[in-house]
């Protein structure tokens, strides 16, 4: 999971837990590549609004590149336009959600890209 806040990263770990999942997280965006190559996750989850790199960035170079562009990836922002997911999703994400998702949805979601 790539998030720069550090509650929504508490937040979501804890329901990613509490669904099943083991989690770890990348705070600093630009590691997020090097990450993913590494551990080879059965998901990514980012953020779009990061401080350093724009998460439809990451997505696209983890889309572009044969050692991750398998993995799914779910979008998560607190943008909620109609923009903002054709943008993550012409991006290479295949799931965007906004922040105001509730617990039961998102692992839904989860579980729904990690099959």
């Amino acid at each position: 999971m790539i998030e720069d806040n550090v509650l929504h990263r508490k937040l979501f770990a804890a329901w990613l837990e509490k669904g099943g999942h083991r989690t770890v997280t990348v705070a600093d965006e630009r590691m997020a590549y090097g990450e993913a190559a590494a551990r080879q996750p059965d998901i990514i989850i980012t953020d779009i609004r990061l401080p350093y790199v724009d998460g439809r960035d990451i997505i696209r170079q983890l889309k572009n590149s044969p050692l991750t562009r398998h993995i799914p990836i779910m979008a998560i922002s607190v943008l909620s336009g109609r923009q903002d997911e054709e943008s993550c999703k012409a991006a290479g994400a295949d799931v965007f959600v906004t922040k105001t998702i509730r617990m039961a949805a998102f692992i839904d979601h989860v579980a729904a890209l990690a099959n």
